[in-house]
């Protein structure tokens, strides 16, 4: 069982270190500037079109979701928000921010209260620690209202979640619904990043468990339906603000589709993994050399206390 538990351990640390390097490579030549802190906000592409923000832990993988599957959105933004969280926040010094995704949609294509019954299929809505693989306040889910009214469609969404799933237990439901707070753009490392660094993500993805356990919690047909390019279970049809049911169009941004065959670690995780077992490898041949010495420095003594001795 030890022997189980390290080698459980280490694959864990491997897999930490490969992201964290992944990040480090990822960051370009972008680490050290503020273009992002311009943006503030967000501003629309147009003054048709609104917002909604969510957090749904890793904004990567939030942002993708929305960019390819859901009807009627424009752009996805990743960033940081959180009613207690400090100014110009960055992605290593944002306490009190979720990492959300700031989602651009027009109105007349698809609706606040649709696309919030896509951000209910793509979280965990029991997990009060975290969202997946990832652990912490920052990766917590929750659900935001800008008005009133916003604030009752949350409601009513949640309560049609619930009667959907007659099994499940209101209180260990843990999404909160939220006042929205001010939002701040994430760097530009962040953005787009399933489209700039595909191998990269699809690895973090897959390792982090996240469409395995979405599956798990709302079983496979919510999940397909909810991720699907073709909008097959909506009869291709989506209904907009005013009610009105219109042809429904997704992944306007032309992303790339998701490959659904992932390959192994990164490169750059190889080489952490490589590095990592050099390393103890060293550790483990300095100390049997140490052991050794000592053991013939104990013989060496002891024929020397014999030699006295006689």
């Amino acid at each position: 069982m030890t022997k189980f538990l390290f080698f459980s351990y280490i694959r864990h640390l491997l897999f930490n270190l490969s992201i964290i390097v992944l990040l480090a490579a990822g960051q370009g030549d972008t680490q050290g500037t503020n273009d992002y802190y311009d943006n503030g906000n967000y501003a629309l592409t147009s003054s048709t079109h609104k917002s909604l923000l969510i957090a749904a832990g890793c904004f990567w993988c939030a942002e993708q979701a929305y960019e390819q599957y859901a009807p009627g959105v424009i752009e996805v933004v990743s960033g940081y928000a959180g009613s207690d969280g400090i100014d110009s926040p960055t992605y290593r010094n944002h306490p009190g921010h979720y990492e959300v995704i700031l989602i651009e949609y027009d109105p007349n294509r698809t609706s606040y209260e649709l696309l919030l019954q896509y951000a209910w299929r793509n979280i965990d809505p029991f997990d009060a620690y975290g969202q997946f693989c990832d652990r912490g306040f920052s990766y917590q889910s929750a659900l935001f209202y800008a008005n009133e009214e916003e604030k009752m469609i949350a409601e009513q969404v949640r309560a049609d979640v619930l009667d959907l799933y007659p099994d499940w237990d209101d209180e260990s439901v843990v999404v909160p619904l939220l006042e929205r707070p001010f939002f701040w753009r994430a760097e530009n490392y962040h953005q787009d990043y399933y489209i700039k660094n595909p191998w990269n993500y699809g690895y973090y993805k897959e390792r982090c468990g996240r469409t395995k356990r979405l599956k798990e919690v709302w079983g496979y047909e919510q999940y397909f339906c909810y991720h699907d390019l073709e909008l097959s279970c909506f009869n291709e049809t989506a209904v907009n603000e005013n009610g009105v049911s219109i042809e429904a169009v997704v992944n306007i941004k032309n992303a790339p589709e998701e490959s659904g065959r992932v390959r192994g670690a990164p490169v750059w995780g190889i080489i952490v993994a490589v590095v990592f077992a050099v390393g103890v490898l060293s550790l483990l041949v300095v100390n049997f050399m140490t052991c050794c010495k000592k053991k013939k420095q104990l013989e060496i003594e002891e024929d020397e206390e014999k030699s006295v001795a006689e």
